[in-house]
This record gives C-alpha cells, structure tokens and sequence, in this order.
C-alpha cells in the first residue's frame, strides 16, 4: 500500500513476492462460432420488465451500531445472498452528520475504528448457507472470514459482470487479480464463474469458501494456470449456451 499524491489516496500494490509468472489460454474458439457477442435487444427488453423479489424488513446489531434494512435475495439459487438497503436511523443520520464535521485524519481513524457508521445504503450480505452438513458449512465460512481477514490490503481492488470478452483478454483480467492474492498467501480453490465479477474494466474474486493458505510460488502458478484453464472453459461453455437460448447474439 502506498500514498498517491496526485489523488490523495491510498493505492494498492502488491508486494514483490507478488510472483511474474505468466499464463497463456489455450484457442478454444469452435468452428463457425463468432468472435464478439453482444446481448440481445429482446433479452435486454425482458430484463427491464422482470418481476422485482420480494424484500423483507429486518434489524440486527452490527458491532456497535443496530441496522434496520430492506433485505432480497440476489438469486433463487443463492439464498443465502442478500442485498441490503438500509434505512439510516436518527442515530445513525447525526453520527454521520458530527463525522463529516471532523478533520480528514480524525474521520479515517474513525472509519478504522467504527467501519459500522460508515457503510453505503445499499451493500450485500452473506449468510452462513443452511443445510445438513451444518459442520461443514460453519467450516467453509469459518474458512471464508480467515481468508477475507487476510486479504484486507487489496479489498475494494481485486475483491468486491462478466462480459463478453475474448480469452487472451480474460487471461489478462485473471492474472492481476490471482497474483494480488498469492501475494498474501491466499489461493483461490473454487473457479467458479460466479465468483469473479468485471468491476470497472479490472476483475474481482470473490467467496472464499473454499481456498488454499500458504503454498509455494510454484504451487500458486500451477493453480493459476489450471483454474484459469478451466474458467475459460466454463466461459465458452456459458458463452454457447446463452447464444442457443437466445440471450446472446453475434456481434
């Protein structure tokens, strides 16, 4: 982590241990398949019309600070997601108010301190998931807070849609964003497509269920490589299912 003058924040670079290893995707283009997709007019149209989820109104302390919040379910499938929409408090509102009244250096100790009263309105919560492996599932989120904990240096830069991209351009997201966690010692064992997001132009992974703590630079490499080898299988394979049903269409 290091200081820019020029904007007055706090830049994330990850150290030198960071590793230079580099990966090349194999072509995995099919024959007669298009370079670019883009997403279909109509699919666009009946994303617009959707049906809004549900929301449930809820409240939970969080540290020192009750939080009253809209809650709904990002996806049938992932329950255990929510978005939150929080409904500021009197409280809340003049804790805000006295806040914005100190000096810079006074509000980022604060901040350190008592990140509850300064979180966004709207934000996502994951719950421990529910079902009869209760021991295993504790483990994995148990797993997840550890991992999380460690890689608080690069939250907000690696860490949290795909589009459509090329592969060679895939590769060149994926790197970046795995070396900045080797760099920490955290190895990402779940390369689900759902778990990396496109952000801003610059990929970022997350739930970290299910990784690998303190390997070797070699071991990180050769995970790199396979993961991102399989993620970009997954992605073509995505890619031709959504331009069978429909959703997608050449460029």
């Amino acid at each position: 982590m290091r200081f820019d003058s020029r904007n007055k924040q706090k830049v994330f670079r990850p150290p030198a241990t960071a590793g230079g290893y580099e990966i090349i995707l194999p072509k995995l283009r099919r024959p007669g398949e298009p370079e670019n997709y883009r997403i279909c007019a109509a699919r666009l149209d009946a994303a617009r019309t959707e049906t809004a989820r549900p929301k449930k109104a809820g409240s939970f302390w969080f540290r020192t600070r009750y939080i009253s919040a809209f809650a709904t379910e990002l996806s049938h499938d992932r329950p255990h997601l929510l978005h939150l929409h929080i409904c500021p408090s009197l409280v809340a509102s003049f804790v805000g108010y006295c806040f914005d009244h100190l000096p810079a250096f006074a509000r980022s100790w604060f901040n350190a301190i008592l990140p509850e009263w300064f979180l966004p309105d709207h934000l996502v919560l994951k719950t421990q998931k529910q079902g009869e492996e209760a021991s295993v599932l504790k483990r994995l989120f148990d797993t997840e807070v550890k991992a999380y904990d460690r890689l608080r240096p690069p939250q907000g830069v690696v860490i949290p849609k795909w589009a459509t991209l090329k592969l060679e351009e895939l590769s060149a997201l994926l790197q970046p964003c795995y070396r900045a966690v080797h760099a920490f010692k955290v190895q990402d064992d779940d390369p689900q497509l759902g778990n990396f997001q496109l952000v801003d132009g610059k990929i970022m992974v997350l739930d970290f269920e299910r990784v690998m703590f303190d390997l070797s630079e070699d071991d990180n490499a050769h995970f790199m490589k396979v993961n991102s080898e399989d993620l970009a299988l997954r992605y073509v394979d995505m890619q031709e299912y959504y331009l069978h049903q429909g959703s997608l269409e050449a460029a």
